[in-house]
């Protein structure tokens, strides 16, 4: 049996592994688009993977590369939990594990390595012992939906008052807007920047498409009295956490409010059956101001990395 198909018997027999690690989500995010992902296991002493490392797998211009697929906010590292455990034997334990996958990653002979990890995810020092490099980054967060009116009132003034004035100018949202119209408001919007849509259809619609199916996505739309839709977001979730992937404005209607109102009512949506609701994250400083202004929280992830010669020169020139 090879590691991933022994990774996909576990996944079947286990809830523990998280949403963007689940096999179901790594197909939707590369097949679309001809690509393909992997996993490399570490397991216990009863031969059940402990540690997992999946990851979008390929080969361009004779370079192998392992990295997190697009729409995805972290594959990573994945260590399971156990119960009972002193911190010394958490971290002898997840030092063993992460070593295992060390020795694999090394085997792969690989020439760009770029995953994001899980914020859960925080002792990264023996890839840094194997010449690893981290970059921290923030997404933001709010971790309690169980209260939607605390929610609300932790929203700054300016965010209230755009729900507000979409409320008093007839906008309402539905959940009925089809992938393939979220990815032409994606474009549309893009179009009016300048820009192009980094996403491709096929990988949109399979997102949309899968994770609907599954009850664990949606697309939620602002529209006004004439049908025009305004904004639209794109969330999956689980039990722990909702994540937006995908947002979208109409040119035209950058100042109606929709794209807040779009935001509460997913968040209202999903408190029935979620706790958290992320972001997904941006270190763009305007992006971030939106999603402060939300009360949310920012929660710092690392971004593992190591690149041959080549592509370092290459990056450090880029820069």
């Amino acid at each position: 049996m090879t590691p991933k198909e022994q990774y996909l018997s576990f996944c079947r027999q286990t809830e523990e592994v998280p949403l963007f690690l689940q096999p179901w989500w790594l197909d939707a995010v590369t097949q679309p688009d001809g690509k393909q992902w992997d996993v490399l296991l570490a397991c216990g002493k009863h031969g059940r993977p402990e540690a997992a490392l999946p990851f979008l797998y390929g080969n361009k211009w004779g370079m192998r590369y392992a990295m997190t697929p697009q729409l995805t906010q972290y594959t990573g590292v994945w260590i399971k939990d156990a119960e009972g455990e002193s911190m010394s034997e958490r971290l002898s334990r997840e030092k063993r594990l992460q070593n295992e996958l060390l020795q694999q990653l090394k085997a792969l002979r690989l020439s760009f390595f770029e995953v994001r990890c899980s914020p859960k995810y925080t002792n990264w020092l023996p890839f840094y012992w194997a010449g690893y490099s981290q970059e921290t980054h923030y997404t933001y967060r709010i971790e309690d939906l169980s209260d939607m009116q605390q929610v609300f009132d932790h929203f700054d003034y300016a965010k209230q008052k755009q729900i507000h004035k979409a409320q008093e100018a007839g906008l309402t949202v539905d959940y009925s807007m089809t992938a393939d119209e979220l990815y032409d408001l994606q474009c549309l919007q893009l179009a009016g920047r300048g820009t192009k849509d980094v996403l491709s259809r096929a990988l949109v619609r399979s997102a949309v498409d899968t994770s609907r199916a599954r009850g664990q996505g949606m697309i939620a739309r602002a529209r006004d009295a004439a049908g025009e839709t305004h904004a639209a977001v794109f969330a999956v979730w689980n039990e722990q956490s909702a994540w937006e992937l995908v947002s979208a404005i109409h040119p035209a209607h950058r100042s109606s409010g929709a794209s807040t109102l779009v935001v509460w009512e997913a968040m209202k949506r999903v408190s029935r059956t979620t706790r958290a609701w992320d972001f997904e994250g941006s270190m763009i400083e305007g992006v971030e101001n939106s999603f402060r202004q939300y009360g949310a929280v920012p929660t710092p992830y690392f971004q593992l990395s190591r690149y041959s010669k080549p592509i370092a020169l290459w990056k450090a020139w880029k820069k």
